[in-house]
């Protein structure tokens, strides 16, 4: 009975240890869709026509996309270990998080500041 209880701790522990082993492929790539609005998930580069801003906005996220990508292929070269690799993913995470919480500050902020102008009587078409 002894045998078995020691066969028992003896194989929880070699398991125990096995799980906290990290490898490259267990850290999890962060994915574009996560930072982006989902009409520009695929998003490609236009050449822009002249006034639009709905092709400055695609190109604003094309650039940004490319950018991001660059910057996953460079997190996979350059870390040697698991640890390494999660960690400059979470640094790209962070960059990415605070771009667009700041391009969201600045759109409501511009919003928020038509929307004054109007009230104010600002705009003559109203």
């Amino acid at each position: 009975m002894k045998k078995i209880y020691l066969l028992s701790a003896l194989a929880l522990i070699l398991c125990s240890t096995n799980i906290n082993i990290a490898t490259a492929e267990s850290v999890l790539e962060p994915q574009w869709a996560e930072f982006c609005p989902p009409l520009y998930e695929n998003v490609v580069f236009k050449p822009q026509r002249e006034n639009s801003k709905r092709d400055m906005e695609n190109n604003y996220w094309a650039l940004r996309k490319a950018k991001f990508e660059k910057s996953i292929m460079e997190c996979k070269v350059i870390s040697k270990t698991p640890e390494a690799l999660g960690a400059c993913y979470g640094r790209i995470v962070n960059i990415e998080k605070n771009k667009t919480a700041q391009r969201t500050e600045a759109k409501y902020e511009k919003y928020t500041e038509t929307d004054q102008q109007i009230r104010d009587g600002g705009y003559w078409w109203y």
